[in-house]
């Protein structure tokens, strides 16, 4: 039969989050969550303690070559403003580049000794904790002093015990083990290079001050210098452009974290010297090597023009032919001309067979001595504005895909430059070829001429040729070379330091209030998931609306949590008044409007799985009916775990089971400091001749029916033992207690399928649930001095 109890009902579980849900899993949890919370505190605490303490230190430099337009030519093929003002350049992105490449950084690991920690031996390393209350935290205490020594150019790696000796000498051991003994790695002199056994660097003392003390020992730990460079360039070091990522500056930033202050600033340092010094032998390679090349011919030309002026004067003393015949005169000048101009010419056809090779090998911009070398103001200009398309190129790759149309534009126009510049160059080589070809054939035809003179007139004119000849190439060679080191030196002006790196006053890492706070943060997280997973995956009621939602029977009523040391008889405590007795009153007023006059009301009290409070919801309910003046009789029908008569402090255990078979008297006995009765669970064991079962169990039954209005019966949870079948047979009406965050959803679900076949009236208990739910804290369970007045001010009476 079903129950008249107009219990309430709920709808079907929503897909909506309910917060109050959430919160009350957290108040719930919130135990667990603080032990991850502060596991993780401590843990955080512990590795900023023992972290090795960073620093940054930052540079800055102007990189002057980047992204510099090239300025159209006046015309002038050998205009030196030209050569000084057009930039061999790239850009900003491509500087920076270089500035990171590996060998760079090597290079200045190795000058730096950044790969090689040296330390007096058996020193602690300095972590955090020692540097902040053992040194005060000051960056002096990474300063080098009057015994410390740096090693440079260390580039075997390996862990060696250093002892100094007598006159600056040292002693470098490598390392003994279990197994090896310490050997000697090589000798040397502090301030000096050494190398012996495969092994080379340069010790020497880290300040001016230096002052060795002989005998003394440190300890040296050299890395691999490229293993440590990959290091640097995977975070440490970083080289970053101003300005936003489509408009870079032309400022480069430079910055390295590492364990030493004063090592960090003194690689930055040199990181941006070795790029300038670089930067500009690269820059100048070909302007030395025209430099070199007109300079060698030079001096060949200059010793085989003091050669000739000295042939002439002793062939003019000894045979006293002064001049030679006008007509004679005249075709030396013409021939030395033509041989100047021939000269002009080859240098030329050099010029522009270089750039045919650069045009079908470039790697970067056109030389710009070579293109002042050609004398095209033709070819000039398009280089100018090749350079000027290639710099816009660069730029719209950077916030563009290759794909994209404007790239593709650019990209034509560059191509279609490259190909005029190169027709051009060809044409001017077929040109030059053409009139080095005509002019070898003037030059020819007066050299015959000449030829055909007198023997005396013919040595002279020979000899007077080529001091003219000589001296006119002198003198154009003497150009050439000037203009050659104008286009050297206008290279080194550009890139320049604008901040030195200064030696950083504070700590980069560990931050250590950041790390412990965001350690409790991920304590809080994880622990907060850990929650909300373990509740995701658990197969139990997490929550009362869970409950409510998903059981399709009457809510009796809702027990809030308890402590444990405040589960008992007296439950009340000594204030009578508080959500938990409350909570009882309300149970109370459900089990009346289900209650007949007249006759005996058997409630069974039972629960799905152990622990889910069945006893203290039967014991309290017991003593919320005796209190309302009813005649009630609680019987522990627990008979195999039973713990009820040491919850209520029984004089006997003699119960149920010393009956069971007999006509004997129930042995009913009072409870402790309380108005109902108690029928304990016996003390005679079910085994033997004892039958437990519906026939042996019905006369219990009808004895306690004439004297008790109502018979609490506690029960074995179902389907753990099969005894609740029993008892619910004799049941008028059936309570599960049902508790939050342990009862499980299958076991639950099977107990209500075996008390559905009982057809008794069925309902819930939800126990366990929130006390803020209940009223917990509210001021109506509060004393008349905890309340105070509810209007205070100038409405309250005196």
């Amino acid at each position: 039969m079903a129950t008249t109890l107009p219990a309430t009902t709920f709808a079907q579980p929503t897909e909506t989050i309910d917060l109050g849900d959430v919160r009350s899993l957290l108040r719930r949890r919130a135990g667990t969550i603080g032990i991850f919370v502060i596991g993780a505190t401590i843990f955080a605490i512990i590795h900023v303690l023992l972290a090795t303490p960073q620093f940054t230190a930052r540079g800055a430099m102007y990189l002057g070559d980047a992204s510099a337009g090239v300025p159209p030519s006046s015309g002038n093929g050998t205009d030196l403003n030209f050569l000084s003002d057009y930039s061999n350049q790239s850009d900003v992105n491509t500087q920076i580049e270089l500035i990171t490449a590996g060998a760079l950084v090597q290079h200045a690991v190795l000058e730096t000794g950044l790969n090689a920690q040296v330390t007096p031996a058996e020193t602690p390393p300095m972590t955090y904790w020692r540097w902040r209350f053992l040194h005060g935290g000051q960056t002096s205490a990474f300063a080098p002093g009057p015994d410390t020594l740096q090693a440079l150019y260390a580039t075997t790696p390996g862990a060696y015990r250093l002892v100094l000796g007598q006159d600056n000498n040292y002693t470098l051991w490598s390392r003994g083990s279990w197994f090896t003994k310490p050997q000697v790695v090589l000798h040397g002199v502090l301030g000096k290079p050494a190398s012996g056994n495969g092994s080379q660097m340069l010790i020497e003392g880290a300040s001016p001050n230096f002052t060795p003390v002989p005998g003394k020992a440190y300890d040296l730990k050299i890395s691999s210098p490229a293993a440590l460079a990959e290091g640097l360039l995977d975070g440490d070091l970083t080289v970053s452009a101003g300005g936003s990522v489509t408009q870079p500056t032309k400022i480069a930033f430079l910055q390295l974290r590492w364990y030493n202050p004063y090592q960090a600033q003194s690689f930055v340092n040199q990181m941006m010297q070795d790029y300038i010094a670089t930067q500009l032998s690269w820059k100048t390679e070909s302007a030395s090597t025209t430099e070199n090349f007109v300079t060698g011919q030079l001096a060949n030309v200059s010793s085989a023009l003091a050669n000739a002026d000295k042939n002439l004067a002793n062939y003019q003393s000894q045979t006293g032919i002064v001049d030679v015949p006008e007509n004679a005169q005249s075709m030396i000048s013409q021939l030395a001309q033509y041989e100047t101009q021939r000269t002009t010419l080859q240098l030329q056809q050099e010029a522009l067979q270089q750039l045919d090779n650069e045009l079908h090998h470039r790697n970067g911009p056109l030389n710009p001595y070579l293109i002042s070398q050609v004398n095209d103001t033709v070819l000039a200009t398009l280089t100018s504005d090749l350079s000027d398309g290639e710099t816009k190129l660069d730029q719209l790759r950077v916030q563009y895909t290759p794909y994209a149309e404007e790239v593709k534009i650019q990209n034509a126009q560059v191509a279609r430059m490259e190909e005029s510049i190169s027709t051009i160059v060809h044409n001017d080589l077929a040109a030059a070829d053409k009139n080095l070809a005509g002019l070898n054939t003037i030059i020819d035809r007066l050299q015959g001429e000449i030829k055909q003179m007198p023997a005396e007139s013919l040595r002279v004119i020979s000899l007077k040729r080529s001091t003219d000849v000589l001296g006119q190439l002198y003198v154009l060679l003497m150009e050439k070379e000037e203009q050659a080191q104008v286009s050297k030196a206008a290279t080194i002006i550009n890139t320049r330091i604008v901040t030195p790196a200064n030696t950083p006053l504070f700590v980069t890492s560990p931050r250590a209030v950041i790390t412990i706070v965001f350690g409790a943060l991920v304590g809080l997280v994880v622990g907060a998931g850990l929650v909300f997973g373990q509740r995701a995956m658990s197969g139990r009621y997490e929550s009362e609306e869970q409950i409510r939602s998903s059981i399709r029977l009457p809510v009796y009523g809702t027990v809030p949590r308890q402590l444990k040391s405040e589960i008992g008889a007296n439950v009340f405590g000594q204030e009578q008044r508080n959500p938990f007795s409350e909570s009882f009153r309300l149970l109370r007023r459900s089990i009346y409007r289900n209650t007949k006059a007249g006759k005996t009301m058997v409630i069974l009290i039972i629960s799905a799985s152990k622990d889910d409070g069945k006893t203290t919801v039967a014991v309290n309910l017991a003593k919320t009916l005796a209190d309302d003046g009813k005649k009630v009789v609680l019987m522990d029908g627990d008979l195999h775990l039973s713990r009820l008569h040491e919850v209520l402090k029984l004089p006997t255990t003699v119960g149920l089971t010393d009956c069971l078979e007999t006509d004997a008297e129930l042995p009913i006995q009072d409870c402790p400091d309380e108005n109902f009765k108690v029928l304990a669970s016996g003390s005679a064991p079910l085994h033997g001749k004892q039958h437990f079962n519906e026939k042996t169990l019905a006369p219990v039954f009808a004895r306690l029916s004439g004297q008790f209005e109502y018979v609490i019966v506690d029960s074995p949870p179902l389907p753990t033992v099969s005894d609740g079948m029993i008892f619910g047979s004799f049941a008028d009406l059936i309570l599960t207690v049902v508790s939050v965050s342990h009862t499980p959803k299958r076991t639950l679900n099977i107990h209500n399928e075996l008390v559905e076949t009982l057809d008794r009236p069925h309902g819930i208990i939800i126990n366990e649930v929130e006390g803020q739910v209940m009223g917990e804290g509210d001021a109506y369970f509060m004393t008349e001095t905890a309340r105070g007045p509810k209007i205070a001010g100038w409405l309250k009476r005196s």
